[in-house]
């Protein structure tokens, strides 16, 4: 049963988000035990396993000695086998995407069911199970009347703080921390830096607008169609969000606590350029053109002044290397 431990229970290192990876292929011999197990796992229906283990082995790809030897144990230790591995995936969905799960509900569990059914997870780390169950079960919801149209919406930033928390920390610690409240904080203006008024990066260095930006490596931005960030976050609560497009940064504070920030749409199309490689005049000037915003004074002040605030929330590390 190596081979399927490695496929599905990666441990407590790949719950907690650490970092690696490590190749699993089992040996040739226990390439088609792997699949059996794998096959008992994602069957709709357990009882037929336990009606004729044999059989059901024998169709699951089993032979020889190997199919005689699992024929022989008794039915419920295939079936516990199962039944552990689908607590396991169940459990890590639910540990990164908690208010989701809580508001699904009942519900919860079937679609994670049907997820290891239709599409069984990839990855050979719990950590990423979530990320996948999204991935499966968002388009499903959004044609669903019975589930809130913004729930895909709070799954997606529930996993955009859990990748946030599990980034790698970076060589250099930015300067500063976050001011607002935790998880969410007010929005932040857009804009551009004009030569001579370049934030810091770290001490002597300074952004330049032919050379990109360099950000810590949680920093990523995230768009929704409603504002889950202003939900509240105990697991029992039921609020339903607005409507309305949001762009928010997510990055980490001076303490490695997660934190988002609300920008305005011209700030996210230049914030969303420089995380991209761009250099910063090219990101600026890109940006106005998607909106059909000039570059004028206004812009290049107020980017000045949210590059400088970034850098020093230590979101933002400096120019690029």
């Amino acid at each position: 049963m190596s081979g399927a431990r490695g496929v599905w229970e990666a441990g407590e290192a790949g719950a907690t988000c650490e970092a690696g990876e490590a190749s699993n292929t089992p040996p040739p011999e226990l390439a088609a035990l792997e699949r059996a197990l794998q096959r008992s796992v994602t069957a709709p229906d357990g009882e037929a396993i336990a009606a004729d283990p044999r059989a059901w082995l024998a169709r699951a790809g089993l032979e020889g000695p190997d199919l005689e030897a699992m024929a022989a144990l008794p039915p419920k230790r295939l079936l516990l086998y199962r039944s552990l591995i689908r607590r396991g995936l169940t459990g890590a969905i639910r540990a990164g995407i908690p208010r989701t799960a809580a508001r699904l509900g009942a519900r919860f569990e079937a679609d994670v069911a049907r997820f290891i059914e239709a599409e069984p997870p990839r990855s050979r780390y719990l950590r990423d199970v979530a990320f996948e169950f999204v991935g499966f079960a968002a388009p499903r919801w959004a044609g669903d009347p019975e589930v809130p149209a913004y729930l895909a919406d709070l799954a997606r930033h529930e996993l955009a703080a859990f990748a946030a928390a599990c980034a790698e920390q970076d060589e250099e610690a930015g300067a500063g921390g976050a001011s607002g409240p935790l998880g969410d904080e007010a929005p932040a203006t857009p804009g551009d830096v004009a030569p001579g008024d370049a934030a810091p990066g770290s001490p002597g260095e300074a952004l330049s607008l032919d050379r990109g930006a360099r950000f810590q490596r949680a920093a990523a931005l995230v768009r929704y169609e409603h504002a889950v960030h202003r939900l509240l976050g105990d697991a029992s609560a039921r609020d339903v969000p607005a409507r309305e497009p949001t762009r928010l940064l997510v990055y980490r504070d001076a303490a490695h606590d997660v934190r988002f920030l609300e920008l305005t749409p011209l700030a996210a199309e230049i914030l969303g350029r420089l995380l991209a490689g761009a250099a910063l005049g090219e990101a600026v000037v890109a940006g106005c053109a998607a909106l059909g915003h000039p570059v004028d004074g206004p812009v290049l002040e107020s980017t000045a002044a949210l590059l400088s605030d970034l850098a020093e929330r230590g979101a933002l590390l400096g120019p690029s290397r």
